[in-house]
């Protein structure tokens, strides 16, 4: 994968836009500029079209005068092959560009905060030490302009209350990789690894989003994450020695950083207290005995609705709380919820056992995803 015209271009007051042309798609970087890394941007261009270029074969092409960190470049034979035992449609593909030796260590240190649980647990847990909350635009949720002023106002007020420096970050990456053949789920650690080379951080913590419970493979885990670091930048996966329960349990110690909480699939500003991910953080929070930015947890049947979509790891440690707190009402929905949950499994290894996976193929062509690289640890199923 070729990349040319690399730019950097002020496009605002202490606002510069980093872009290239990737493979003949365009890619772009929005961030401060009084922050940003002249030396890492081959690092962060090379990090970003890794994947896609894996996808493609090909190998990657940096034009002269833009280098890539020594460091990063040893360490990327171990991202591919992290990524290539994720999924077997990759290719191994060489990086041809010069090579330069970081002059000095990032300043300040960061971390990539979305309000969620597993950024606020990793904003707690360094409080001391983080100087920059950095939040990304064009990374999860599509917001319109007044969503994204409300939340750029509502997170930069937060970070002010706590006397951190609040970075505001935008770029195209996901719709990038998405064009070219690779999900989002599965690049998104990359994604944020190459706005922290960007902004020349001393360290910057991406949260963790399983403990070593249920290290799964995705685009953030704790043995791709690090090989982006650059020598200058550390790119850090946080802490997973902890449950998403004793998270949730930090943050409700907190009420300032527990108010700012947002967990939401469906709206960015406020948690709907519908959808599964609220309502694992709201049944997280009824056994520590607070509420939170939610509403009411009343009708305990939607507990069970959302064990039975819920990862897991994340169901069992509730249901050993309430089992531990006597509550026997949230455990007898928690266990339902996963008698529904294993009996999907239980459909599914059937299939793979007597079709040989022609169900879970044909649910995979419908998908809106179906052709785009993804964490995969059964390709025998696509096999023809």
């Amino acid at each position: 994968m070729r990349i040319e015209d690399v730019r950097v271009t002020s496009i605002a007051a202490d606002r510069v836009e980093v872009s290239a042309m990737c493979g003949g798609r365009s890619l772009y970087y929005r961030l401060p500029a009084s922050h940003l890394s002249r030396q890492a941007i081959g690092d962060a261009l090379v990090v970003s079209v890794l994947a896609p270029a894996m996808r493609a074969g090909s190998p990657i092409r940096l034009p002269d005068g833009i280098a890539i960190s020594s460091t990063l470049a040893a360490q990327l034979d171990v991202a591919q092959r992290v990524w290539m035992s994720w999924n077997p449609r990759l290719r191994k593909v060489e990086i041809e560009a010069k090579l330069y030796e970081p002059e000095k260590a990032g300043v300040g240190v960061s971390v990539f905060y979305a309000g969620g649980v597993d950024s606020s647990y990793s904003l707690l847990a360094h409080l001391a030490e983080i100087e920059f909350l950095v939040i990304v635009f064009g990374f999860d949720h599509s917001m319109n302009d007044d969503e994204a002023r409300e939340n750029i106002e509502r997170n930069g007020r937060f970070a002010a209350k706590l006397g951190k420096q609040f970075m505001v970050v935008d770029s195209n990456h996901s719709r990038f990789v998405t064009q070219s053949g690779v999900s989002r789920t599965f690049i998104f650690g990359a994604t944020l690894a190459a706005i922290g080379l960007l902004l020349g951080m001393k360290r910057c913590y991406i949260a963790s989003s399983h403990s070593t419970a249920n290290p799964m493979p995705q685009g953030s885990h704790p043995a791709l994450d690090p090989c982006f670091s650059n020598g200058a930048t550390e790119i850090v996966h946080d802490d997973t020695s902890v449950s998403r329960l004793e998270k949730t349990w930090a943050v409700a110690e907190r009420p300032d950083v527990l108010e700012n909480l947002r967990v939401c699939w469906e709206f960015p500003n406020h948690n709907c207290g519908a959808c599964p991910k609220c309502l694992r953080t709201m049944t997280a929070l009824k056994l520590r005995g607070v509420q939170g930015p939610f509403p009411a947890l009343t009708d305990l049947r939607r507990v069970r609705e959302m064990a039975a979509q819920s990862e897991v790891e994340f169901v069992m440690s509730m249901l050993l709380a309430a089992h531990a707190k006597g509550d026997v009402k949230i455990e007898r929905e928690l266990r339902k919820g996963l008698r529904r949950h294993d009996w999907g499994e239980v459909l599914r290894y059937l299939d793979l056992a007597l079709t040989g996976g022609k169900l879970l193929r044909l649910r995979r062509a419908r998908s809106a995803e179906a052709d785009l690289v993804k964490v995969n640890l059964r390709p025998d199923i696509d096999l023809d």
